[in-house]
């Protein structure tokens, strides 16, 4: 949908007014005013917010991670850390196309004998990270990367969502989802002109 330059238009003038650069402010800032913890505790989440935003280098990128939030309705980054010396902190965020990841769940299910409810227990949760995306293309009866590749821990991955749910609460959408029915009516009426 952003490839349409109508919808670009727009997703352009959103992210224009989200993300505003003034000379001597910075773009977001961390506000701890309600948080109920002592000065010192304040000082060190202030600055360590402040390691992330250089981190993401967000200064130049802020317009670009904002957009792509925006769009794609999710974040993923990959958290590096030294391991011979974890102490140091975080060395690195980067990027992960939020079609590339996904998150399993594996879970136990035992019937309770009293109350003959199934009970479900979380036995393990990964990341799974395939660079040719989970898609969903029937060759033979076998669907291809629906749960190939690389394992990847669930403290390594930040993970940031937009907040907006399907009916069901099971997907993620973006804020751009309203609009995919607009869009196919003009998509058909730009068809329907040419003809």
């Amino acid at each position: 949908m952003a490839l349409q330059p109508e919808i670009d238009k727009a997703i352009n003038e959103v992210t224009n007014e989200s993300i505003v650069i003034e000379d001597g402010k910075q773009t977001v800032e961390i506000v701890l005013d309600e948080v109920p913890v002592k000065d010192n505790v304040k000082k060190i989440i202030t600055q360590e917010f402040d390691v992330i935003l250089d981190l993401l280098d967000f200064k130049t990128n802020s317009y670009d991670v904002f957009k792509r939030w925006y769009i794609d309705g999710r974040l993923y980054h990959h958290i590096i850390i030294d391991e011979a010396n974890p102490a140091e902190g975080i060395k690195e965020l980067r990027y992960i196309d939020p079609r590339q990841i996904r998150k399993v769940r594996e879970v136990s299910r035992k019937r309770d004998n009293k109350t003959n409810a199934t009970l479900q227990k979380t036995k393990q949760e990964y990341y799974i990270y395939n660079e040719r995306g989970f898609n969903y293309v029937k060759n033979q009866n076998v669907i291809s990367n629906a749960t190939t590749g690389l394992k990847i821990k669930v403290d390594s991955i930040i993970h940031t969502v937009s907040g907006l749910m399907d009916k069901e609460n099971k997907t993620v959408l973006s804020y751009l989802h309203p609009a995919i029915k607009p869009l196919n009516q003009l998509r058909a009426l730009e068809d329907s002109t040419l003809i």
